[in-house]
């Protein structure tokens, strides 16, 4: 993966949404710093009208069920963003549906390791203890969530064919993050064409039996010299994401010790089979 330069940014917009806890206020200030682009938040919004109704995030999202002018009132200041003529970095679950022509990001993160990075944060208006009530926490703000964008504009925010590319913040650093968006994002602007998940190679499941580690030695070999060995496909379910083909392009990526490997991702149910968890035998 190579980097933007930072003598030569790409133009546009970029609209970021992701699960809780996945970076994206980190790897939006790498963005920022990158492009020279301006930052909107709405994260940054409602905890604040959070706390002004002395409400939890959780609270505040139940409320926002039946009190959709707080919605509303938010998604007019996304519209207003499509006529503004400027690099931009828009961290927000809806900008990929409200501002025009968007580089439209999600960065996934397993749910285990997003309720360790928001205790870690503790930022105000998240108010689990432990490591089992803040990931119970974050279910429940991904379902109030969920609902409400369902009920009020007809689309699921957790649809990964909405975006232009999925990537994986789990075991990979910011940097890593945010280099994979800015190439990625260059390419975009040159045809607007094709969607990418990038997923940490330590992340898949991958079938027990029929992957060929041999070819996947060598294909890791071809990864080190340089050159390119093609896509893993995968499907996600319920946070997992299990190798459907081309298993051994991911353990390649995995021996190569590469923090993201290109995926055509989607989401569905679990495969039949056993699978191994590719971080528990590396």
């Amino acid at each position: 993966m190579t980097q933007a330069k930072n003598d030569s940014p790409v133009l546009g917009k970029i609209s970021l949404a992701g699960d809780l806890g996945s970076g994206k206020s980190t790897v939006s200030s790498i963005l920022i710093e990158r492009l020279g682009a301006t930052y909107y938040s709405t994260g940054a919004i409602c905890r604040a009208i959070a706390a002004s109704h002395g409400m939890t995030i959780v609270e505040m999202n139940k409320y926002m069920e039946t009190h959709p002018e707080i919605d509303h009132e938010i998604d007019d200041g996304l519209r207003a963003l499509s006529d503004k003529n400027e690099n931009m970095v828009i961290d927000s679950r809806m900008a990929w549906h409200f501002v025009r022509d968007t580089f439209r990001v999600y960065m996934t993160t397993e749910l285990e390791e997003s309720a360790k990075r928001i205790l870690r944060a503790n930022r105000e208006g998240d108010h689990a203890a432990t490591l089992d009530e803040m990931a119970e926490e974050i279910r429940a703000r991904k379902a109030s969530e969920r609902l409400r964008y369902r009920e009020q504009y007809g689309v699921d925010c957790k649809d990964l064919s909405n975006y232009d590319l999925v990537v994986d913040s789990t075991y990979a650093s910011p940097e890593d993050v945010a280099a994979c968006i800015l190439e990625a994002f260059a390419k975009w602007r040159e045809d607007r064409s094709g969607k990418i998940a990038y997923i940490c190679p330590r992340r898949f499941f991958y079938p027990d039996e029929g992957t060929d580690e041999g070819r996947a030695v060598k294909l890791s070999a071809l990864l080190d010299e340089g050159q390119a060995v093609g896509e893993a496909c995968a499907v996600e379910c319920d946070g997992e994401i299990y190798l459907t083909d081309f298993a051994e392009i991911a353990l390649a990526y995995a021996f190569s010790d590469l923090p993201l490997v290109p995926t055509r991702l989607s989401v569905g149910t679990k495969p039949t089979g056993d699978f191994v968890r590719m971080t528990d035998t590396l």
